[in-house]
């Protein structure tokens, strides 16, 4: 029997608390904007295609702010956290900082991050409440979303056809439907697998709302705010998935777990689904050259207002506390989240703009898949309910604990009962200890 291993170096629950406590005395909360130099560093993650965006981003910034640098700095998304953490710790923070749900109430509450309500220079006026409260913390706002997106289905159409299996209607389709689908592609294409599995929190937190629960509770801090039944279907689930719903090997999950976006199964066609954000359509078309398409996740009714879905922050613009120069900081982040220059180059990338003169500004610049992801969300925003708040202090490393058990389960090291168990102990130690 194949022992599981962690799929990427990341910091534990502990060592990130005990790192960013390092910086806290003497950083804080607060929002002082000190005149600095004018050059700033700019930190975020993701794929060639925004690393490339972004830089434009930057000349285009540079050019009209003479005398101030920003130097890019990047890497995929689980080496950002690493790095972040010890620059945070090392009092080496970059100035701008490209946040996500699960990590920004602990670096907010650890005082790493600055309060925008308190910088003058940051014009927050364009955008909805609802989209400010996703960045808050207690009374401030720590990070400014980046825009909107929701987690889905992304299919491939060409091995759909070369397999001889239709899309599915997904308004309607039901978890036996995508089981059966999936394993008849498997069965079809042979080396080609169904399905990759939805194996991170995105997708445990759908399954949860699918049963009326959530990944933490909201009236106990500290706790789960899900019963062990939920999880354990979730877990067997996924044992579904591999022995009869035609999913990837055991060996295949851990190894795209520990690659690059681009080394995915899905983006590789080792698979003809996949779980993915919105957001990442064009990427993932870029990636396989083929007629990708967007679904939405299955339900157990067949009804899409069951289906658990939810929008997100697609992520946050943040200002270090540590920041020698938040003035050009605060600048730097009004133009990205203001300046129709920046919005244009970002386009949907990184969501739908949460400001809505932003997304008027793009829209006619969108190709078809940008256009692809607008309507999408569009489309089911009835069916949409409340978005789960961000993740709480201490849950910043939960995604990759939840890789980890799902790894033991599928390589059978862990009976579901076991990973229930252990799983739900190590993410309540997790966040009461914060």
């Amino acid at each position: 029997m194949k022992k599981f291993s962690r799929p990427a170096r990341t910091l534990t629950a502990a060592s990130l608390a005990a790192v960013l406590g390092l910086s806290m005395g003497a950083c804080g909360n607060g929002g002082s904007e000190s005149a600095g130099d004018g050059n700033l560093r700019f930190s975020w993650w993701g794929s060639d295609p925004r690393h490339e965006a972004t830089q434009e981003i930057i000349d285009i910034y540079e050019s009209n702010n003479e005398g101030v640098t920003v130097a890019g700095e990047f890497s995929d998304f689980s080496g950002y956290w690493d790095k972040l953490a010890t620059t945070t710790a090392g009092r080496d923070a970059p100035d701008v900082i490209t946040m996500d749900e699960k990590y920004i109430m602990e670096y907010a509450g650890r005082g790493a991050l600055t309060d925008l309500t308190e910088l003058e220079n940051l014009d927050l006026s364009k955008f909805p409440e609802a989209a400010l409260d996703l960045g808050r913390y207690e009374d401030g706002v720590y990070g400014l979303s980046t825009g909107q997106n929701a987690y889905s289905v992304m299919v491939n159409a060409d091995l759909f056809a070369e397999a001889g299996v239709e899309i599915p209607d997904d308004s309607t389709w039901t978890w036996d439907d995508y089981y059966e689908l999936s394993a008849t592609i498997s069965e079809n294409l042979g080396e080609v697998a169904g399905t990759d599995y939805g194996a991170l929190d995105g997708d445990l937190r759908i399954w949860l709302r699918q049963n009326g629960e959530k990944l933490y509770s909201e009236d106990e801090p500290g706790t789960v705010g899900y019963s062990q039944e939920s999880l354990l279907s979730w877990f067997e689930h996924l044992l579904h998935v591999r022995d009869t719903g035609g999913g990837v090997s055991a060996a295949q999950f851990t190894e795209a777990a520990a690659g690059t976006f681009e080394a995915e199964n899905f983006p590789t066609k080792k698979t003809a689904m996949g779980w993915y954000w919105s957001n990442q359509l064009g990427a993932l078309r870029a990636a396989t050259g083929d007629d990708i398409r967007i679904l939405r996740v299955p339900s157990p009714s067949g009804n899409a207002e069951d289906n658990g879905m939810y929008y997100k922050a697609s992520m946050y613009w943040s200002v270090s506390s540590q920041s020698d120069d938040q003035a050009a900081a605060a600048d730097f982040v009004n133009f990205l989240a203001n300046d129709p220059a920046a919005a244009e180059k970002m386009l949907v990338d990184r969501g739908v703009p949460a400001n809505p003169d932003m997304a008027a500004a793009i829209e006619p610049k969108l190709d078809e898949s940008q256009q692809t992801v607008v309507s999408f969300l569009e489309e089911i925003e009835p069916e949409v309910s409340d978005s789960p708040k961000p993740s709480p202090i201490g849950a910043g490393t939960v995604q990759e604990t939840i890789v980890r058990y799902v790894g033991e389960v599928l390589f059978d090291n862990l009976t579901p009962e076991e990973a229930t168990e252990q799983l739900t102990a190590e993410i309540e130690g997790m966040i009461s200890a914060a």
